[in-house]
Parts: C-alpha cells; structure tokens; sequence
C-alpha cells in the first residue's frame, strides 16, 4: 500500500518519503530544495514530517518546508529545536495519512541523546543509529547507550526494512573486509552491491545476521566502533 521514496540531498543523505496516492510524509529533511521539487515534479502533498535527531543533515530543511506546507512535525524533545512540533517519546504511537498508518517509536540514545525511531507496517526508520552492516558513531551518548539502543532494534520483526538515512554500504563493507582480514562473505556482498546506484533498504533479517555490529557482544562492539572511527 505504502511507497517510500528516496531524495537524495547532500553527498550520502537520503530523506525517505512515504507516498500514500498524493499524499506524503517526510523522513529527516537534512535539505528543502530537492525535497520540494520531488513533490512539485510529482504533484505530491506532504502532511507530516518526521525527525530522528537534531543533526543539521536531518533538520535543515525543515524551516523552509514549515513554511511551504502545512505540515506536522513529529520529534523528540529536544530545547535546541526552534519550531513548532509534536514531541514523541518511547512507546508512543503516532497515526498518519488519517490514521492509515501506525507507526511506533522508541528512544535509541548513542549517535545522539535525544535520538529516536521510528517503526511499523514494515518499515524501520533509524536515522543514524542503524546502518547497513554498520552503526552510527557515538558523539553525545556512550558505547553503552548505543549498545543498548542496537539490542533494541534486535527485538523488532525481522521482516522490516531499515531505512536508515546515509549511503554508507560500501564504505562499512570496506571496513569489515579489512577488519576481519579480507572475510569472502563480505567481499561477495561488496562485489554484489558494488553494481546498484543505491543498496538501501536494507532487510533487518539480513542485518541481524551480517552486520557485526548489530551482533556482537559489547567488547566486540565497542572494539568494532573505536576501529571503525579510526579508519
């Protein structure tokens, strides 16, 4: 029933949008410009806005799409957020496209405190937390919050697709062929994903059985991340 479209925006972001008929809502709009002709080219309506976190990448279209639409901004509380919006916390449920859609979200603090997700009918939308065959880096939170966060996301149906907001596939597959010295596994899924022009959505099926940061241990995990973060 539900369609969710890439905008590509600055050099790897992507802000996901859901289509249901000519209607849409939007997913961390880091930018407007493009969001904006998308939805002209298409004759689309947006009617909600979701944000994941307060980095500018995810939030810096939002002033100009306020102003053009009449939109509702879902988001986790944050002080430092200058518009209007309705803030969301753990286990709450928010109803769209006049109450077509559920989704739920909880809080996954780590990449940053005020971090959230958002989830349901299939869809995963993880922002910065998730990524494929990776994980988002610990700037506000610790490893144990991200950690935590990440078993989190281990809990839900297996069958979503993860929609996280970064194109970093390839770049993660080189990190984890290096890592664990030159694995075949990964270096066929590099080769395979190395041929698309875009390798997300992922499936969380695959992840959970792939990434080594979704599962891992914690010592592992926090190794993993501090490697990742000087390579």
């Amino acid at each position: 029933m539900f369609k969710v479209h890439p905008i590509a925006i600055l050099n790897d972001n992507y802000v996901w949008t859901i289509i249901l008929n000519d209607n849409t809502v939007i997913v961390d709009p880091g930018t407007s410009e493009e969001v904006i002709k998308f939805h002209e080219k298409n004759n689309l309506h947006p009617t909600a806005i979701l944000i994941t976190h307060h980095h500018n990448d995810h939030v810096g279209g939002l002033s100009k799409l306020i102003e053009t639409y009449n939109v509702t901004v879902f988001a986790p509380q944050n002080k430092k957020f200058k518009f209007d919006f309705m803030s969301v916390k753990e286990n709450d449920e928010i109803k769209l496209f006049k109450n077509t859609l559920t989704l739920k979200v909880a809080e996954v603090p780590g990449h940053t405190l005020d971090h959230i997700i958002y989830f349901g009918d299939g869809m995963l939308f993880c922002g910065d937390t998730l990524f494929s065959f990776g994980c988002g880096r610990v700037f506000e939170g610790s490893f144990e919050q991200m950690f935590s966060s990440l078993a989190k996301l281990r809990k839900l149906d297996r069958n979503y697709n993860v929609y996280c907001t970064h194109e970093y596939t390839l770049d993660n597959l080189k990190f984890l062929i290096d890592y664990f010295e030159d694995n075949e596994t990964f270096k066929k899924i590099y080769k395979k994903l190395s041929q698309r022009s875009i390798t997300l959505p992922s499936k969380l099926k695959d992840e959970l059985e792939l990434n080594p940061f979704l599962n891992s241990n914690f010592e592992e995990f926090k190794q993993l991340r501090i490697a990742k973060n000087q390579y």
